[in-house]
């Protein structure tokens, strides 16, 4: 669930901010399309959508209590984190589900599994966001291994 929660973020780019939603990418439901969990980079995370995040979703929709794909995916993602004994992730719901019109192609802006020089390469990669140091990167690319 981290893994796909940060899979689905992770699309996020701040160069594409003026394309707005949903070209911008991020935390918005896309990657249960075909296109994005099929692709290399999601490799097994099909079965957090189906076998974890679908039956939960659908039974929310059929009580009529809607959640959209991109909160539930975060919400795992927060909760896994909490029950391997990490911090409460105080969460903000209201993310709303899109599907790009511009399609990036994969890796979709994550990191490739064998770059010439790796250091260099997730340093271009993570850079994208905001304010992300060395120290964050660390912590991201060190999550993969519960991921």
């Amino acid at each position: 669930l981290l893994r796909t929660a940060w899979h689905e973020a992770g699309t996020y780019d701040m160069a594409n901010k003026s394309k707005g939603f949903p070209n911008s990418g991020g935390a918005i439901g896309s990657i249960t399309t075909p296109y994005e969990i099929n692709a290399p980079p999601n490799a097994g995370l099909k079965k957090a959508q189906d076998v974890y995040l679908g039956p939960i979703k659908s039974e929310l929709d059929a009580a009529g209590l809607h959640i959209s794909w991109a909160d539930l995916i975060q919400l795992g993602g927060a909760t896994a984190v909490e029950c391997m004994g990490g911090p409460k992730i105080a969460m903000k719901y209201g993310r709303l589900d899109g599907i790009p019109t511009e399609l990036a192609p994969p890796p979709f802006g994550l990191p490739d599994a064998f770059p010439d020089d790796p250091a260099a390469h997730v340093r271009e990669v993570f850079y994208k966001y905001d304010n992300m140091t060395d120290e964050d990167i660390v912590a991201l690319s060190g999550a993969h291994t519960v991921g």
